[in-house]
């Protein structure tokens, strides 16, 4: 298959795995995980040439633009709490905002390149979008143990003790302090 040939192909996937997400909320890891490799590998082999293609430039940055606010979104989402009430809610607007970002690739920017670019750089760029896909979600990385990975209070195994200062510690029943870097619709109210 060629280059966007293959990406509408992992489009199906994104979509499918953001519908999934809706009523399964542990499938939006997944969406993720997807998403992030797709769009990495989507600006390496594909837009990081379009930009290069003076008819196409413009557009090629506004994608580029659009995959940057989708990163955003993901990061914010990565270290939200997957049981909190808006999390779902994050997701569903993640997943609407790239499904709109993936029919405009379809409709405008794809028919684009394959005017622009010749048969046989298609068909290369899309052989290398599909091993890198491949290779990198394939890759399963191993959970972090203890408060690192889950924040679950439980020290790692050989970690070395934090040391305490003399301020006081928070009234039992108090809730914890929200980390000033959440984002958008944080925790705070």
């Amino acid at each position: 298959m060629n280059i966007t040939q293959e990406l509408v192909a992992h489009h199906g996937v994104l979509r499918q795995l953001f519908e999934q997400s809706k009523t399964n909320i542990a499938v939006a890891d997944e969406f993720l995980r997807n998403l992030i490799v797709h769009h990495t590998m989507e600006e390496k082999y594909f837009y990081d040439i379009l930009e290069g293609e003076p008819q196409a430039h413009e557009k090629a940055l506004e994608a580029v633009n659009e995959h940057h606010i989708i990163e955003l979104i993901i990061k914010d989402l990565e270290r939200f709490p997957r049981d909190h009430e808006r999390f779902a809610i994050k997701v569903e607007s993640l997943g609407e905002y790239t499904s709109h970002h993936l029919d405009e690739e379809e409709a405008i920017i794809f028919p684009m390149a394959e005017q622009l670019f010749p048969q046989e750089n298609q068909a290369t760029l899309g052989t290398l979008f599909a091993q890198a896909k491949a290779m990198l979600l394939g890759i399963k990385l191993p959970p972090v143990p203890g408060r690192t990975g889950a924040k679950a209070g439980k020290p790692m195994v050989g970690a070395k003790k934090k040391e305490t200062s003399a301020k006081p510690s928070p009234a039992a029943g108090a809730s914890k302090p929200v980390p000033p870097d959440l984002g958008i619709g944080s925790l705070r109210k």
